[in-house]
């Protein structure tokens, strides 16, 4: 069974007002337990007001949210027990710090779920851990810290909570490529040791790419794509068409076959492009 099922959902802004719009329409999918799902589209494609549901952030206009397989609206007076097993981080989530201290500042949400505070202590540990936050960094105010180093106390914040499912809105925008390499595998890396199930929403072709298992693909509040990641980039010229850019290796990779270079194609990442290029240049590769 899906850990979390999107049934025919709707939503319209500002309903029977002149600035009415329909934001999602009729979007339906499944994401299965453990599974790394990937969530591109361009602005304004209703990838954010997607994953708002997914939680109970936004109320469906029409249409259902099921959490292991019940609706997550069926007892709305609970829905803040949801926000404990889909976690969300938002863009820029340094911003919502405010706690005097790091470890109080992630201590947050796991205190609000009643734990002990020897369970407290343990999550924060452990999430701190997985963010990349050193022992020293515990115990100092959270604005003194770096850009860098607050994204990982939001996210730490998140994770203390281990939520079933966890849910990242643009959560490397700002980082410079090393940091964003970082934080995609210390993100890989929670996921993989604790089984949790993942949605990453991204501008970055490059980051989703390295890192799905699959691909979802919204365009004008629909679902246009849900597939494995490489048979979404192999429709390089769909999502080209929709406005989105694709990896730029694959984009090489395009440019090597219209010279009439035999390279093939599903190419996306820098790993594969190797592979896929060593036995050619040893050959001695020319246009076909």
């Amino acid at each position: 069974m899906a850990v979390l099922e999107v049934r025919q959902l709707n939503y319209v802004y500002a309903a029977k007002t002149p600035y009415e719009k329909h934001a999602l329409k009729d979007v339906s999918l499944q994401v299965e337990q453990g599974e790394f799902v990937g969530v591109i589209g361009h602005t304004g494609s209703g990838k954010s007001t997607l994953v708002q549901h997914l939680n109970g952030l936004l109320r469906p206009t029409s249409g259902q949210i099921l959490l292991n397989g019940k609706d997550i609206w069926e007892k709305p007076k609970e829905i803040r027990r949801v926000r404990f097993e889909v976690g969300m981080v938002f863009q820029y989530p340094e911003h919502q710090l405010f706690e005097e201290t790091v470890r109080r500042d992630i201590a947050f949400g796991p205190r609000n779920m009643g734990l002990s505070d020897e369970e407290v202590e343990r999550r924060v540990q452990k999430a701190a851990t997985f963010a990349g936050l050193r022992e020293e960094l515990l115990d100092s105010s959270p604005f003194d810290l770096s850009g860098g180093q607050k994204r990982r106390v939001a996210i730490a914040g998140v994770m203390a909570m281990e939520p079933q499912v966890l849910v990242l809105d643009e959560p490397t925008a700002g980082l410079d490529p090393r940091g964003r390499e970082q934080m995609l595998r210390q993100i890989e890396r929670y996921r993989r040791e604790n089984g949790t199930t993942v949605l990453l929403v991204s501008h970055s072709m490059e980051d989703v790419a390295a890192i799905a298992d699959r691909v979802l693909v919204m365009n004008g509040g629909e679902a246009a794509m849900m597939a494995p990641t490489e048979e979404v980039f192999s429709r390089a010229e769909e999502l080209e068409a929709m406005g989105l850019s694709v990896p730029a290796v694959t984009r090489i990779f395009m440019a090597l076959r219209r010279r009439g270079y035999d390279v093939g194609d599903n190419v996306y990442t820098v790993e594969k492009a190797v592979e896929r290029l060593m036995p050619l240049l040893k050959r001695g590769c020319r246009p076909c």
